[in-house]
């Protein structure tokens, strides 16, 4: 069970581990840029695919949220991905589009890769005073090096001028989003943490609050407690701040509930309020997988991205 367990949560990402140039990935509706980025907070070179709406072109004085994903390699090809499921997420975006249900995003999806993924998406500072439950998350992924405040910093300091320098963004926070899944989810609302003058709300889903299966399995939650202590001093407090949590019932799913339930009363309780600043979702019977974050994206898409009026140019 451990083993199906953990492939689960690393299998995500184990297509971009096999190339050093991952494959293009084809959209079923607008248009890929594909850009090879170094890193200077991860010292590595950093794929990213930039999702452009199919108006983008046709609309030179428009512009545009910003929605920034992780694990972008998984985002709109299914023909690219090791388990051959994608989120589908311009196909997604498209159906939402055509019925004027969101404001349409330019989509920022980060790759990663399968061996540094979870030191990566790690909520760092969470774990300052607790470096033993690292420790042991290094050894049930057979080591791994903890630089999720690097990354982060390079997608806010070093990603974001860049995509602001080459398109036609919003860049205030309003229209500055984040989302993921699992570890992505855990990110997703670290980063909102982390830099709440830059990102106005934050999607996570499946998000992966317990560490290793197998204590969660036990009813051993130091994982999540450190992680909840750390939400408890650090999420913003301003009411002006959107978050999106949600959860399946299957698989590793299956062990969020006790910990998702907590955090969303914390958040409640700290001011975020539905439904204009939280929402969540349990999607019975669904796995922890692509194909159920496909069915669903809808939900954190609407609520982070409502129609709304334009500011100014």
């Amino acid at each position: 069970m451990k083993k199906i367990l953990l492939f689960a949560l690393l299998g995500a990402v184990f297509s971009a581990a096999m190339a050093d140039r991952p494959a293009i990935q084809t959209p079923s509706s607008g248009k890929i840029d594909r850009i090879y980025m170094y890193s200077p907070q991860m010292r590595d070179s950093v794929t990213v695919d930039v999702w452009l709406p199919e108006e983008y072109a046709g609309s030179p004085e428009r512009r545009w949220p910003v929605l920034y994903m992780h694990d972008g390699q998984n985002l709109y090809d299914a023909a690219t991905t090791w388990n051959r499921q994608s989120w589908e997420i311009d196909s997604v975006v498209s159906s939402l589009a055509s019925r004027r249900e969101i404001d349409v995003p330019i989509i920022v999806g980060v790759h990663s890769v399968a061996d540094k993924r979870v030191g990566e998406l790690m909520p760092q500072k969470a774990f300052k005073a607790h470096p033993e439950l690292l420790d042991s998350m290094s050894a049930y992924f057979g080591g791994l090096e903890v630089c999720g405040d690097a990354y982060a910093d390079f997608v806010v300091n070093t990603l974001r001028p860049e995509i602001d320098r080459r398109y036609r963004t919003l860049s205030d926070p309003d229209h500055t989003l984040v989302m993921g899944s699992s570890m992505g989810g855990l990110m997703s609302v670290y980063m909102l943490c982390e830099y709440p003058e830059v990102f106005g709300g934050a999607g996570c889903l499946s998000t992966h609050w317990i560490g290793r299966v197998e204590d969660a399995a036990k009813g051993d939650y130091r994982f999540a407690q450190a992680i909840y202590d750390y939400l408890e001093a650090r999420l913003p407090r301003d009411r002006s701040h959107r978050l999106y949590f949600d959860r399946g019932t299957e698989t590793i799913d299956a062990y969020y509930g006790y910990c998702d339930d907590r955090v969303i009363a914390l958040v409640q309780a700290l001011g975020f309020t539905r439904p204009d600043r939280l929402e969540t979702y349990v999607d019975q019977g669904a796995a922890h997988e692509e194909n159920a974050w496909r069915k669903r994206v809808s939900r954190p898409l609407r609520f982070l991205l409502p129609v709304r009026e334009r500011p100014a140019d």
